[in-house]
């Protein structure tokens, strides 16, 4: 059995769910989704992302840390709040001391190149008082002793959590299992361990469940989610069905007002764009590559899912975790020219 303080819910709908929509979240819609979440018994929040010609008022994209302000005066008590950077965006904000004007989280996403540069930045962040979680992007790509190696280092800096994110979706229950069991095998007990997990291939609810089924093991698990999975290409765990899971559990989340966050600000959205399982995201995790290539792929004119697949396939292997439009370019002309 479980309770609320041995897991921890970290709704990202305002963040990862901005994927869909350019994170066109004005002020009083993103305070409204946070009070309905909190409501319904969140108290982890990540309230958006870092990122530069963010339009200040209408986006849960910042340029600053000032931009964020107006959806911190009505901080709830007992409630954590996040933002997302990644490697390429940290140096493209100045950073003031935590307050009660800032979050309190920093999510740090990096890809396995850069954790120097992530490091590096993470202990700047612990030095102005936030807490940081790590999130070990594509962590799949690690190799035993790689993974051995990073999370050494991690525990040399003691981050408040290290994050396992399958970024491209290619992971079934026995791979997260064995995941999550390599890296408590060398992560400090007084870092707690995270997962974020997408649903290309139908998997995204069944992986976190089998990731909190492990159990505790001696400290607290965060596990992300977002209302109905709102989240770039196929989303992502349903905040709604971890809670009723979780309740099952013992946890005590009230769904309804969940349910009217929905309806009221999110259902417009998905009638617009539309997000969830799709065959072409579900090619993107068979080949083991970025989302955003399937999304690419298709808004330039690669119509068929075969040339699709042919498509994706081509993508040299180094460059699989990015997007690199240039290369994508190049395939897209060859694949042409064999339909």
């Amino acid at each position: 059995m479980f309770d609320n303080t041995e897991i921890t819910l970290l709704d990202c709908t305002l963040r990862d769910g901005g994927y869909v929509n350019n994170w066109e979240f004005d002020t009083d819609t993103a305070l409204a989704v946070m009070e309905g979440l909190y409501d319904s018994g969140v108290r982890c929040i990540e309230i958006g992302i870092m990122g530069v010609g963010a339009k200040a008022g209408t986006q849960t994209k910042f340029n600053n840390f000032g931009e964020m302000e107006p959806l911190l005066e009505r901080r709830r008590e007992g409630c954590s709040y996040a933002v997302m950077t990644t490697t390429e965006n940290a140096a493209s904000f100045e950073l003031p001391p935590r307050s009660e004007r800032t979050p309190d989280i920093i999510r740090l996403a990096y890809f396995k190149s850069d954790l120097a540069e992530a490091l590096a930045s993470a202990q700047e962040y612990q030095e102005k008082g936030y807490s940081v979680f790590l999130q070990a992007m594509a962590t799949f790509m690690y190799s035993d002793k790689e993974m051995a190696q990073m999370l050494c280092a991690v525990n040399a800096l003691k981050p408040s959590a290290f994050y396992m994110v399958d970024s491209f979706s290619t992971m079934y229950p026995k791979d997260v299992k064995k995941m999550r069991g390599d890296v408590l095998r060398h992560l400090s007990p007084e870092i707690s361990l995270g997962f974020h997990a997408h649903n290309n291939i139908q998997m995204a609810f069944a992986n976190a469940m089998e990731f909190l089924d492990a159990g505790a093991c001696g400290r607290p698990l965060f596990v992300d989610s977002s209302v109905f999975g709102m989240g770039r290409g196929a989303g992502n765990v349903p905040t709604e069905l971890l809670m009723e899971y979780l309740n099952r559990k013992g946890c005590r989340f009230d769904i309804p007002p969940l349910l009217l966050v929905y309806q009221k600000y999110l259902e417009p959205i998905y009638r617009q764009y539309g997000w969830g399982y799709s065959l072409p995201y579900f090619l993107t995790a068979v080949h083991k590559t970025n989302s955003a290539y399937g999304w690419y792929y298709r808004n330039r004119g690669v119509e068929r899912l075969d040339s699709l697949d042919t498509a994706l396939g081509m993508i040299p292997a180094e460059i699989r975790y990015t997007l690199k439009k240039d290369i994508a370019e190049k395939i897209i002309k060859e694949v042409s020219g064999l339909e």
